[in-house]
């Protein structure tokens, strides 16, 4: 008797451990969306774009001459779930949205807010957080998810990849995951930001497959600059030099190219390696101030100065033309948010906060009048590790 209860025991788990998935869903059934674009419709609806993977043209070896490897769909709505359920009216397949790489936002939207389209896309359980936001620069979100790229069949797959290289190489741009954006628009002492990206070419010209089969592409897609939000909404725009100026104290700058004037010429310094800190300080008058450091290596690129690369001195001068280069562009980068925007883009009210939070709970009430008027020191230290295989540069060696 005991014998058979524990063989019933046995089989019952066995078949608990068999069971399958209750709500799986064959690929064949699945609409694979990779970028979805937010806007706002004449109506006043959000407007929402997705583009879909079509696996037939991806898979095919053909290249340039099979059909668009995606397709874009469009819908209205009150809200961005009931336009994305909307969309099904127009597919036969359930938009799956797990692999999203990118979310482009329209800039008028986000000029009237972005907390209240994001909450569906921070609330689905299908989607993974981790994708890149941008906003579409003086565009439709949609309008930038219709271009066709060259390089990259998959166009969302292109702007992913764009972002994270030109981060790593130019330094004036970001990246922005839906939780950091989140994470900045909860902070009492940071304001958010979102990179640019900017439609180069007529549209109607981006969208045609002749836009990936010609040589000369005639409309491309840029990233240009950053987005500067005061809550939810946006507010303006950081040119290039203060969008590299804001990475600097951001601690964000992995590489980028300097051009810097010196006698005679130019040089142009890559800068391989940075680190910053910023810290939080009280005067003696009980006010805040923030303190800046910046450390650079790098090495010189080209040279059109007649100085020699053998000589301490003329190492030395490079090394400060570039760090009054670095000073200068995170100067202009707070003055020009302290008087533009006044609103605390940098995290300096999150400095104070690690450092003094019994003084913060008085200046959080009013920070971004307090931040206008906060004095910032900046010190810049860089380091030149290689001058290249000559010592002068070849315009002075030319024989007159």
């Amino acid at each position: 008797m005991i014998l058979n209860w524990w063989k019933w025991l046995l089989i019952t788990g066995l078949i608990l451990l068999l069971t399958g998935c209750w709500n799986r869903t064959e690929l064949n059934e699945l609409s694979i969306a990779v970028a979805m674009g937010l806007d706002i419709s004449e109506a006043g609806q959000y407007l929402v774009t997705v583009q879909l993977v079509n696996p037939k043209d991806i898979a095919s070896k053909s290249g340039g001459a099979g059909g668009s490897p995606v397709s874009t769909f469009r819908s209205q709505g009150r809200s961005v779930f009931e336009a994305i359920r909307r969309m099904t009216t127009k597919l036969n397949r359930k938009i799956y949205l797990a692999h999203l790489r990118m979310l482009v936002i329209g800039e008028d939207l986000a000029r009237k807010g972005i907390a209240d389209p994001i909450d569906f896309l921070s609330r689905d359980h299908e989607l993974r957080t981790d994708f890149y936001v941008v906003i579409a620069k003086q565009a439709k979100a949609g309008d930038i998810l219709d271009i066709l790229t060259p390089q990259e069949r998959i166009p969302a797959n292109k702007m992913y990849g764009s972002l994270e290289m030109s981060e790593k190489a130019w330094a004036a741009t970001g990246k922005m995951t839906l939780d950091m954006l989140i994470s900045d628009l909860q902070s009492e002492g940071k304001s958010p930001v979102l990179t640019g990206m900017f439609m180069v070419g007529p549209h109607s010209k981006g969208q045609k497959m002749d836009n990936l089969q010609s040589s000369t592409v005639a409309t491309l897609l840029q990233y240009d600059g950053i987005a500067v939000f005061k809550s939810d909404k946006l507010i303006g725009w950081l040119n290039e030099n203060d969008s590299k100026g804001y990475n600097f104290i951001q601690g964000k700058v992995k590489s980028t190219v300097g051009v810097q004037k010196c006698l005679g010429g130019e040089v142009a310094v890559e800068l391989i390696r940075t680190k910053t800190k910023i810290k939080g300080h009280l005067t003696s008058d009980g006010e805040p101030e923030v303190s800046i450091e910046v450390y650079a290596e790098g090495n010189v690129g080209d040279v059109t100065c007649d100085i020699n690369m053998l000589d301490p001195s003329s190492i030395q001068q490079i090394e400060q033309i570039s760090a009054q280069t670095i000073k200068a562009s995170i100067q202009d980068a707070v003055r020009n948010t302290q008087r533009r925007y006044k609103t605390d883009i940098f995290g300096f009210g999150e400095a104070l906060r690690r450092a003094y939070p019994k003084h913060w709970k008085q200046w959080k009430q009013n920070w971004d009048d307090t931040f206008v008027n906060l004095k910032v020191q900046v010190t810049v230290d860089v380091d030149i590790r290689r001058t290249g295989t000559i010592n002068q540069s070849v315009k002075s060696r030319v024989r007159k």
